[in-house]
This record gives structure tokens, sequence and C-alpha cells, in this order.
């Protein structure tokens, strides 16, 4: 095997679910063949999604080029008669890119993320909501991760 041709008997594998399925197919086979080779898996998710982890890799800048987004969206929204701006952020499983990112720039008047269940319709629904707030604010700035709805 050329991991132990070349005397490596520490793997880091960085990345997500695909990256740490290659990793345990590894695992598995250097324990099969007998190779001594510790395979370490080190979660990196931009989405801040892993359990148990309190930041992930690259979860910060994210969340600062979300807010950098959602001022521009804010400063067209307001600009525009009844302006709406929609930011659409990563997060197909999780919202918290775009939580933290709506809650830092103070900015958003609605953040829709996967984690809540909502209704478009109706009388308690988002678009009901933006209505109020187009007719009472003027404008109004959505934020929605892609995974929300």
């Amino acid at each position: 095997m050329l991991l132990q041709e070349r005397g490596i008997n520490m793997l880091f594998v960085l990345g997500g679910n695909g990256t740490h399925a290659g990793a345990n197919v590894i695992h598995k086979e250097c324990y099969r063949r007998g190779v001594k080779v510790a395979v370490v898996g080190v979660p990196k998710t931009i989405d801040n999604d892993i359990l148990l982890m309190d930041k992930t890799f690259g979860f910060d800048t994210a969340v600062e080029e979300a807010q950098r987004a959602i001022n521009s969206a804010y400063i067209e929204a307001h600009s525009a008669y009844h302006g709406i701006g929609i930011v659409k952020l990563m997060g197909r499983s999780s919202g918290f890119i775009a939580m933290h990112a709506s809650l830092a720039s103070g900015q958003i008047d609605i953040c829709l993320i996967p984690e809540v269940p909502f209704h478009l319709h109706g009388p308690h629904g988002v678009l009901r909501h933006l209505k109020y707030l187009i007719e009472t604010k003027g404008s109004a700035v959505v934020c929605v991760a892609e995974g929300a709805g």
C-alpha cells in the first residue's frame, strides 16, 4: 500500500460527507490489510451544521460576506418604492449562516431557515407579513437559507 511504503502512519482528512465516506473506506481497507494507519476525520462544512462543534472552518467568513449581501439588498430595497430585497444564502440542511447574518446585520425583516417550518399563504403566512411590512415601513428585506421550505 502506498501509504505504508511512504512511511505514513496518520492520514488527516478534511471535508464533508463525501470526503468522510471516502476516509471510512480508506480506514476499512487499511484495517483489512493490517496496515497501521490512523485515519483522522476533520469536519469541514461552512454551514456550521455538525453536532458538538462550536464553529467550523469558513463559517465566520461566510457570515461576514452574507452581511455584505444583506447590506446591498437593504440599500436597494430602501431605494425603491415598495422595494423588497431578497438574499438567498447557503444552508441546504441548516440555517446557521442565514440566521447569524440576519441577526448580525440588524437589517432583515424576515429570515427563513430549514429548521423552522413556515407557510407562504394564509393569515399567518410570510406573504401576509411581507404585505404588512410594505404598507407600514415602505420596504422589506428577506433572507432565505437555500433549504428553507
